[in-house]
């Protein structure tokens, strides 16, 4: 399960063609990575904060309200995902395959989001960009079906 996990967050590093396979990664993989996402987040935020609250009680509580948004986040970017799988293949993939695949290529830029509005909120917006970037590119390096042209039977 751990390396199935290992794998799954290898190949979500980078945005490539390769990373179209992992719209059919097992549940225990995605689930695992959104959860390690989770933690490290709060972790993150817990150190650059410093909450005057009450710690494993802020840890619980942001780690929840981080979990819930990413999810949010992660169901509008498998719309956004069968959005563009049925403009470029004419037929979107099913959500059972976009949220996997969105969960993957969200991780990074969702990170770097994060980061971004710690360190200079300003640039949060170009955090959302690189987002949009980091899940398109490798949908529109998927190959398209031919679409081939009935012959006419009147020649």
């Amino acid at each position: 399960m751990l390396t199935s996990t290992a794998a799954f967050l290898r190949h979500s590093l980078v945005p490539t063609k390769r990373a179209l396979r992992l719209r059919l990664a097992p549940l225990h993989a995605y689930m695992l990575a959104s959860i390690g996402f989770t933690v490290l987040v709060t972790l993150v935020d817990y150190i650059i904060l410093q909450p005057d609250f009450f710690a494993p009680m802020w840890l619980f509580l942001h780690g929840f309200a981080i979990f819930f948004f990413y999810m949010m986040t992660v169901a509008f970017v498998s719309l956004y995902v069968q959005l563009v799988t049925r403009m470029r293949q004419q037929k979107a993939w099913p959500y059972r395959q976009a949220w996997p695949y969105t969960v993957a290529m969200t991780i990074v830029p969702m990170f770097i989001v994060i980061l971004l509005y710690h360190a200079v909120p300003d640039w949060f917006t170009g955090g959302l960009l690189i987002l949009v970037v980091y899940v398109t590119w490798p949908l529109l390096r998927a190959p398209v079906p031919n679409k081939r042209q009935p012959r006419s039977r009147l020649t």
